[in-house]
């Protein structure tokens, strides 16, 4: 290979955008020292419990959806396992039960985003350098780079999606009749890596279904297809699924005996946001939900739904490529792939809006919009290219020029908001955001303060984030539930737990977090920069 051969290859779409990607998630990995918050840090612990040899279990409590009998508790009856067995995976692989190490496999897949939309877009028919263009706004997440490193659901939810849309987009006759066992058994793997990866990723096996009834009838009728060869590809895509996902609904039956766990479901009755850590999860209960009055619905679920779309317009189109995405998606209207994402991206939308209003619009909706993201960006890239050519055609300009122009000043204000956003979450936040590392570096003066005072490492805690509270000092805890003090007394005495761990981000709870003298059960031991200590008086041990 001479010199030019190499330059030739290092300008390949491949090698530059895995090279760029590479280099601005390391940069972020390198900055983000500790998960940050607590769906990040749940994901670590449990793929920590893996590597020492704990299976799947908890040493805390975030909740009591499945009115836990104590610790330690059965992981993952509210959240999938994907994100935590990765990252025992990645502990595996080095050997060492780091934050580093769990975060390869997340890094890796975030790494082959950029790639893949550039796939993906030239699949819906683009123009290579617009196919690049897209690849770049990949390279520059925007909000997502803060996730993208985590052990987190992001980076799996963006591959999974990009994968399916990009099995769905391409073309040829064989692919789609020979080979259709195949293409239909690579969608149901998919939609088992989205569903073990969240909960609402049983969304994506019903979009296989809706892909294997609309093509295979629409086969059947223009005679390209038989019944066999339908038959086979609903077997093909039930097994993809089942592969993935059979292990795990097995554990559902033999631990509660039912498919889905009991815990999830009781988030249907939800009245706000707050009853997800309510103490008497019976209390959670269609009637109880009716009883609200469809008033008090239709307000939730219209304050979802304009957060969700203030989420798509500022996340998912970063304001400024939200104009190129509709047009983008208009122009490729006809493409399956396209097609496909916009009703899997209503589909969300109306179970992060309607049924799940809560969990949906603090966040859910942001982890379950990654999927679609890819398929933003690379429309984002098709709207601006198409923009430019009306734009070249009423104004007489040079549209080789314009479109070095306008595609360079996309990727610097991607760039733009990628860093702002990530230097606002994560390097200097404001005082509406917590520092990234605050909540742990707290944690961790409370863990040196009692170890000081040699508190036995078996008592239990009430705290308000347990995986944080864990990582930070190795002590078991279980979360301080929905209500006052009369429920936070009986959650210590229903659990045994021995000390309240206290800031002020529990409204409920100010008047004791303002008191230095303790109230009733809770006394006061110390505070420790912000977090107040108390031991609970006449606590009973919990069940074993």
């Amino acid at each position: 290979m001479n010199g030019k051969q190499f330059i030739a290859g290092l300008r390949r779409p491949v090698v530059m955008l895995l090279f760029a990607a590479v280099t601005v998630l390391v940069i972020a990995a390198i900055l983000q020292t500790v998960p940050g918050y607590m769906d990040a840090e749940y994901y670590y612990v449990g793929g920590q419990q893996l590597f020492l040899g704990r299976g799947f279990t908890e040493p805390f409590l975030w909740n009591y959806l499945d009115q836990p009998a104590g610790l330690p508790h059965p992981a993952f009856t509210y959240w999938m396992p994907l994100a935590s067995i990765l990252s025992f995976i990645g502990m595996r692989l080095t050997g060492a039960g780091s934050f580093l190490a769990a975060r390869w496999p997340f890094l890796l897949f975030s790494a082959l985003i950029p790639w893949l939309t550039y796939r993906l877009t030239r699949a819906i028919g683009a123009k290579p350098a617009t196919a690049q263009l897209a690849g770049w706004l990949a390279v520059f997440p925007g909000f997502y780079l803060v996730y993208s490193t985590l052990t987190e659901t992001f980076a799996l939810y963006m591959l999974g999606g990009t994968l399916f849309f990009l099995i769905i987009s391409l073309d040829g006759r064989r692919w789609k009749t020979n080979l259709s066992w195949l293409r239909f058994g690579i969608l149901g793997l998919i939609a088992g890596w989205m569903h073990a990866s969240r909960a609402d990723g049983l969304l994506w096996f019903g979009l296989a279904g809706l892909v294997w009834i609309v093509e295979i009838f629409a086969g059947i009728r223009n005679k390209s297809l038989n019944w066999k060869q339908a038959a086979g590809g609903f077997a093909s895509v039930l097994l993809g699924y089942i592969l993935v996902m059979g292990a795990w609904y097995a554990r559902n039956v033999n631990l509660y005996g039912v498919l889905f766990l009991p815990g999830g479901a009781r988030t249907l009755w939800l009245i706000n946001y707050d009853q997800t850590f309510t103490l008497d999860a019976n209390t959670l209960t269609p009637q109880s939900w009716l009883a609200a009055g469809w008033a008090e619905m239709m307000k939730a679920r219209g304050w979802a739904l304009i957060l969700n779309l203030k989420n798509f317009i500022a996340v998912q189109g970063s304001v400024f490529l939200l104009p190129f995405i509709l047009v983008g998606l208009w122009t490729k209207r006809k493409i399956a792939g396209i097609q496909y994402g916009m009703i899997g991206w209503v589909l969300t939308l109306a179970a992060m809006t309607l049924v799940f209003p809560f969990s949906g619009s603090r966040g859910g909706f942001l982890h379950s919009g990654a999927a679609f993201q890819p398929l933003f960006w690379a429309c984002a890239a098709v709207g601006l290219d198409n923009a430019i050519t009306y734009g070249a055609s009423k104004r007489s300009w040079s549209r080789k020029m314009a479109w070095r122009v306008f595609s360079i000043s996309a990727v610097v204000l991607a760039a733009l908001v990628t860093v702002w956003a990530f230097w606002g979450r994560v390097l200097h936040p404001d005082l509406r955001s917590p520092g990234w590392i605050t909540g742990q570096e707290n944690y961790r003066a409370v863990g040196a303060y009692l170890d000081q005072n040699n508190i036995p490492e078996t008592d239990l805690f009430l705290v308000n984030d347990p995986p944080g509270f864990f990582l930070a000092t190795g002590r078991s805890s279980i979360v301080i539930p929905d209500g006052g003090e009369q429920e936070l007394f009986a959650a210590a005495q229903k659990y045994g737990a021995k000390y309240l761990v206290l800031d002020q981000n529990n409204p409920k709870l100010i008047q004791l977090y303002q008191s230095e003298n303790g109230i009733h059960a809770f006394v006061f031991v110390n505070a420790v920069g912000p977090v107040k200590i108390y031991q609970v008086i006449e606590a009973v041990k919990g069940p074993s």
